[in-house]
């Protein structure tokens, strides 16, 4: 497979950027291929949750993408990441991921005493940092994650003016850590930023994906 083509599926644009340059550095043959629904999450907050009508309509993306395809799906969405985890590898004949399905896997794998995860948003720091909580507790590790909520970053921001928005945040916390992730793809610019200016591995969604994408793409090839 010379050229391969990855599906993102979005609910947002400003998950699109990070998404694709992550793909586009860790696997530079492939095509991205994008698929935007920007009223996924104005409605299921307007439904107070993800409802059987909202679920479909992800699923529908999914296999559209599969229909037209794609060699590999992710969703950069993590209020929606359970439409993935709930599909058929075998079905499917190609990975289907969730936005932080390799993101949890990568922090697991750091063996990490305590977590920092950073987010904008109250409701992306309270669904990842439950389901973050959970993917530690399963593995075995006693890891703590301390959530880090970063109003100024919620809105598109210069990569510099982002940096500094979370660094801001960050240098208030006065308990110890050894590991920061970061909540969601919009913030995913700032890794390396937050990772030399802190001392400290900093895992973004992007990132782990694409990784993820290429093992799974070298398996095919098998």
């Amino acid at each position: 497979m010379t050229d391969p083509k990855i599906a993102l599926i979005s609910a947002t644009p400003l998950a699109i950027a990070p998404a694709a340059a992550a793909i586009a550095a860790g696997l530079p043959e492939a095509t991205v291929w994008n698929l935007l629904d920007d009223r996924l999450l104005a409605d299921a907050r307007d439904q107070g949750g993800i409802d059987a009508p909202l679920a479909a309509r992800m699923d529908a993306l999914i296999d559209l993408a599969l229909a037209g395809g794609a060699d590999g799906v992710l969703l950069t969405c993590s209020q929606f990441g359970d439409r993935a985890d709930r599909r058929d590898r075998d079905a499917d004949g190609v990975a289907v991921l969730s936005a932080d399905g390799p993101l949890f896997a990568a922090a697991v794998a750091a063996a990490p005493n305590r977590v920092l995860l950073v987010a904008s948003l109250e409701s992306a720091a309270s669904d990842s940092g439950e389901r973050l909580g959970r993917a530690f507790a399963d593995a075995g590790s006693a890891a703590q994650v301390q959530a880090v909520v970063v109003p100024a970053a919620a809105s598109p921001l210069p990569a510099s003016a982002l940096v500094d928005a979370l660094a801001d945040a960050i240098a208030d916390i006065d308990e110890p850590y050894d590991l920061i992730v970061l909540a969601q793809y919009s913030l995913a610019d700032a890794a390396a930023a937050l990772a030399e200016r802190y001392g400290v591995p900093v895992l973004d969604g992007p990132s782990a994906a694409a990784r993820e994408l290429s093992a799974a793409l070298r398996e095919e090839r098998r």
